[in-house]
């Protein structure tokens, strides 16, 4: 099976979405915000497109502070972090400003109750202005909007919207190819299972492959995956 990321909507607004920001005119805001909820692939995404342009990627944790957000920003940097907070900061914006490098806070909702990570984050990106993308759940769009600092910086809002029947089409097809068929009715049958975050229509596809290859079919119906979970049990 193809361990690719498909081309489907929410893949290819964001990289529309981030391209215009690497070609954003003199004063436009480098920032954007990749919002959704859980399973929509936005940290897939994510890693697709900092991996092409060889960018700078990490995810804030729960228990995180800024000298510990900050080491592990350093090391992802390929530096070695300092003992002093400041120091590490410091590295940071060197290293994004010399080298030009995109960077990507996932799990961003996570900085919102913490001001002084939220005002960090913000000011890497003043001394930066290298483009960053933000990538968080539904409603940090809503509780950015309230925050203005951030909000005023913000030139790119890519919201991941359930997976469609199309989509779900190109991900089996990117994972599969053309050795097996899966019959439209299953796959939007699948689709509805997993109210269209595309971890569990990944995990579907995989499941019907699987059935497909044990009983050596070359097309799958909805009647051969007969009253099976796509997910769980």
């Amino acid at each position: 099976m193809n361990p690719i990321v498909a081309p489907v909507k929410n893949v290819m607004k964001a990289q529309i979405s981030f391209n215009r920001l690497l070609s954003r005119p003199m004063g436009v805001p480098a920032m954007g915000l990749w919002h959704g909820d859980s399973g929509r692939g936005k940290s897939t995404t994510a890693t697709y497109v900092y991996n092409q342009i060889h960018g700078v990627y990490v995810s804030v944790r729960d228990a995180d502070s800024v000298a510990s957000l900050m080491r592990r920003l350093v090391e992802e940097c390929g530096g070695q972090p300092r003992y002093a907070k400041n120091k590490n900061i410091e590295y940071v914006i060197e290293h994004l400003s010399m080298n030009e490098l995109p960077l990507f806070i996932d799990e961003a909702d996570y900085l919102m109750d913490k001001k002084e990570m939220l005002n960090t984050v913000r000011d890497i990106y003043d001394a930066t202005e290298v483009p960053m993308i933000l990538i968080g759940m539904d409603q940090i769009a809503r509780r950015i909007q309230s925050n203005r600092q951030f909000f005023n910086r913000i030139s790119e809002w890519v919201e991941f919207k359930p997976a469609d029947l199309e989509d779900v089409k190109v991900v089996a097809k990117s994972m599969i190819g053309d050795e097996i068929v899966l019959e439209e009715e299953l796959l939007d049958r699948l689709r509805k299972s997993a109210h269209g975050e595309m971890r569990r229509i990944v995990i579907g596809i995989n499941k019907i492959h699987n059935l497909a290859k044990v009983n050596e079919l070359d097309l799958v119906t909805s009647k051969d995956w007969g009253n099976e979970p796509f997910h769980g049990f």
